[in-house]
């Protein structure tokens, strides 16, 4: 009989501990992504109001080269040696901006970014935090290949930046025909960077999104630097990008339709 009770109180309680530790994990999440938020804004000002590139190609003239750790490297897919990326990642670190490597990681996460798509991948960290691409995070390859949507983004750029997400929760999604609420990523693709419509080269065929990891929610930061989580269908991505409610671009400055 005792043992029927335990049993009983075990199955209430074991759901709500689980809710409790997802929520837990969310917060967290969403801690590390204040922080991140942070040290943007901290570089932004340092740059004369210039945004972090997504990457950045070893070789670039007027940028300064680095070496490639593994050892302390939070993305570790260093390319070719001569002409590896520098994600954004550490980028903050190597410019003393976010120390700690563990902060890019989404704590729901539980494996490896292996798998992550855009040579981004890590064998240590989960990841899972995205800079949004193209609208923020555009990127700086050498000389002859220059961005093929935006060749820099400042917050001179940005109409409305409580309404305007820089990172999310991110990852390559599985079923992206699905509504924007029921997007699952796949095993250890979680990932630095997220698309936007506004990358119209990629956007219909590389599906790495926003992802509503914490409970069909999805984390967000915001180029004022608040963070707060929302519903993945909220970001507005069916949206043209100057409607008010379009939280995924730089300008929605209420223009549009």
């Amino acid at each position: 009989m005792v043992i029927a009770i335990i049993a009983i109180l075990a199955a209430l309680l074991l759901p709500a501990l689980a809710s409790a530790k997802a929520r837990a994990k969310s917060i967290s999440c969403l801690n590390n992504m204040t922080q991140i938020m942070t040290a943007t804004k901290m570089y932004v000002n340092d740059n004369n109001g210039t945004m972090i590139p997504l990457w950045i190609q070893q070789g670039v003239a007027g940028w300064p080269a680095w070496s490639y750790d593994a050892a302390t490297f939070v993305v570790q897919n260093p390319q070719n040696p001569g002409t590896e990326y520098l994600w954004w990642p550490d980028k903050l670190r190597l410019d003393n901006l976010l120390a700690a490597q563990n902060v890019f990681n989404c704590p729901a996460l539980t494996v490896p970014a292996t798998l992550s798509h855009g040579q981004s991948g890590s064998s240590k960290y989960t990841l899972g935090i995205g800079m949004n691409y193209p609208e923020y995070g555009h990127i700086i390859p050498t000389a002859g290949n220059p961005d093929p949507v935006y060749g820099s983004a400042g917050e001179n750029q940005v109409t409305r930046p409580s309404q305007s997400i820089v990172f999310a929760d991110a990852g390559y999604i599985s079923n992206p025909d699905d509504d924007y609420d029921n997007w699952v990523e796949d095993p250890a693709t979680a990932d630095t960077y997220f698309r936007v419509p506004s990358d119209t080269g990629a956007y219909q065929g590389d599906f790495t999104r926003s992802v509503p990891r914490h409970s069909k929610r999805v984390n967000t930061a915001y180029f004022d630097g608040h963070v707060a989580l929302i519903r993945n269908s909220d970001i507005g991505y069916d949206l043209d990008r100057t409607n008010s409610a379009a939280l995924w671009t730089k300008n929605n400055n209420g223009d549009g339709p």
